[in-house]
């Protein structure tokens, strides 16, 4: 006779983002206790050497993305330091407060296909390019096409 193994569910739950956030990223880590309590990092910002809470951090002010979001490590710390510890950290929600613009590649090329194709279809039809932006060209083509239409 088989039965149906009920899913195994994790030990502790996490609402983490699936990657570390990218550098200039502001975030607040919240976490709770077996016991009900909880306890909070406040805000804490991404930088090139870690996450720290001061703008210019000291080495022992920075802390780690595993260090913030491994449970199992922070319990087995607690532990290693308060043995017989009751305070067990059971889940984790990651709050992004602030996040650094998206570098946008693909609208930058784009717009300078766009650019260009602009430019191309002035000269084509005669208007002068050097000097004229390319809200200036697009306007003169849009009335040329006016003229003729």
């Amino acid at each position: 006779m088989t039965t149906d193994a009920s899913p195994a569910k994790p030990m502790f739950e996490h609402f983490v983002p699936e990657a570390e956030p990218p550098i200039g990223t502001v975030a607040s880590f919240h976490y709770s206790f077996l016991s009900g309590g909880g306890s909070s990092t406040g805000y804490l910002m991404r930088g090139p050497s870690g996450w720290s809470a001061r703008p210019n951090p000291q080495r022992h002010d920075l802390s780690t993305w595993e260090g913030l979001t491994d449970l199992e490590a922070r319990n087995a710390d607690i532990q290693q330091r308060r043995p017989g510890s009751t305070a067990v950290f059971t889940t984790l929600d990651v709050r992004i407060h602030a996040a650094p613009p998206e570098d946008r590649v693909g609208v930058k090329a784009r717009l300078v296909k766009l650019q260009h194709t602009v430019y191309s279809a002035a000269e084509r039809v005669g208007i002068q390019t050097e000097g004229a932006s390319h809200i200036d060209l697009v306007t003169a083509i849009t009335n040329l096409a006016e003229v003729k239409s």
